[in-house]
């Protein structure tokens, strides 16, 4: 190879390689990428702030108002918001799972007639691969039962509101009191796009650091009442029928309470991300470069010293090997269908993939006063139920029990031999 072809190709190279790292750091530095990436691993509450600084900045752009939707609507706030950001996005090019999360935006608002028409776009429109991950053929039925399994979303303040109602000013002491749990406890708060806090340090508005605080410290009353709404569950499992109902309407007075304190937390931490957001849209870029580096240096750190303490537990663990015999014993066993005929079971969920923490912790509550059953079907979506009844009357009643045990959503299914059947078939085969 002569000299003149060496020198070529070192210059081809060489300009190839600088362009794989430059695409790669302007990845990095790219908060439309670093929001997608987000959403692709399933990470939506940590998507929404990028992708809500986006559409401020770029309001008609279809494919960040979708991400925008999706993002809000997998979060479960079927607000205004929600809606207006994918009906903008509706087009031409628009993805057909728009219309899925549009029919979930109005089926939490009881619109089960408009609904049902994006339900039915949407299951016309998306290949069968997709609609494999969804529940929609499950949202449908619960559509035309006219069941809304959804939070129903909070009475949003329209401006004309804003301008009429007086704001109530609460005075903010000259020093916040912080907590002892949370003084040197990561915080992890995202505030925009770019800015994040590590700790309650960085906070830069008393009112903000207040706000913060109060949130925090409602998530601690939630924690206990939480805790509380459990021991009860345990003493409904053991108590005389005569205490039953007490025991019953203190659960729900808790379950009440659960409610608000959540709603609180959400309104806490949303005054503090507003205040904060504020005071870095009034600072200079370089500031704001400055501190994002200096959140990034802190996370490395952190990542660091877990990564060296999780080494150090694996290097004095000892693997311990079962035998064969006693891995049998301890695998669990297969569960024997014994429903023949029409049997109605109350569904209490769906899912394709594990459920979130909250309806984790709500069926174990409801375990403790009722058997949960599971099967898995043929799309891969694990279905709940409890109950295992001959009649429909007995079904409505069962139905009824549940939601009152903190299942809002729960509703009918029919199985003939096994197999789901719908409620009109079986019970015409019941002759019911």
């Amino acid at each position: 190879m002569t000299t003149s072809l060496k020198t070529t190709s070192f210059l081809l190279l060489f300009v190839l390689i600088s362009a794989f790292f430059t695409k790669s750091t302007q990845a990095q530095n790219d908060p439309e990428q670093l929001a997608k990436d987000f959403v692709e691993n399933g990470n939506y509450s940590e998507a929404l702030p990028y992708f809500e600084d986006l559409v401020h900045l770029y309001p008609q752009d279809k494919e960040l108002n979708y991400y925008l939707g999706m993002c809000l609507v997998e979060t479960e706030n079927f607000s205004q918001q929600a809606r207006n950001a994918l009906q903008i996005a509706l087009g031409d090019d628009t993805p057909a799972k728009s219309f899925y999360y549009l029919g979930q935006c109005f089926h939490a608002e009881n619109n089960f007639s408009e609904a049902l028409q994006y339900y039915q776009q949407y299951d016309k429109e998306a290949k069968k691969r997709e609609k494999r991950s969804t529940r929609i053929e499950e949202l449908i039925e619960l559509c035309e039962q006219q069941v809304n399994p959804f939070p129903v979303p909070e009475e949003e303040i329209t401006e004309e509101q804003e301008e009429t109602a007086a704001p109530e000013e609460e005075l903010i002491p000259e020093v916040v009191e912080i907590p002892t749990g949370l003084a040197d406890s990561l915080i992890n708060f995202q505030v925009n796009a770019t800015i994040k806090y590590l700790n309650i340090d960085q906070f830069n508005s008393k009112n903000s650091l207040n706000a913060f605080v109060k949130a925090w410290q409602a998530e601690q009353n939630l924690n206990n009442i939480q805790e509380q709404t459990s021991r009860l569950r345990n003493a409904y499992k053991t108590a005389l029928a005569s205490n039953k109902n007490k025991i019953a309407e203190q659960i729900l007075q808790l379950e009440k309470e659960t409610y608000q304190q959540t709603q609180a937390i959400n309104q806490f931490y949303a005054e503090a991300r507003a205040l904060e957001k504020a005071y870095w849209d009034g600072q200079s870029a370089q500031s704001i470069q400055d501190f994002a580096l200096q959140v990034r240096q802190m996370e490395d750190s952190i990542q660091h010293a877990r990564e060296q303490k999780r080494i150090e537990k694996l290097e004095a663990q000892k693997p311990i090997v079962l035998p064969d015999s006693l891995v049998k014993t301890m695998l669990p066993e297969e569960p024997v269908v014994v429903d023949k005929g029409v049997v109605y079971k109350i569904q209490i969920g769906a899912y394709s993939k594990t459920p979130p923490d909250w309806v984790q912790r709500l069926y174990k509550k409801l375990a403790i006063i009722r058997r949960i059953d599971q099967y898995t079907d043929e799309k891969g979506v694990t279905v709940y139920t409890v109950g295992e009844l001959k009649s429909y009357n007995d079904a409505l009643q069962m139905q009824s029990q549940v939601r009152t045990e903190g299942v809002k959503d729960a509703f009918i299914a029919a199985y003939q031999d096994g197999q789901r059947i719908s409620v009109q078939e079986a019970r015409k085969i019941s002759e019911e």
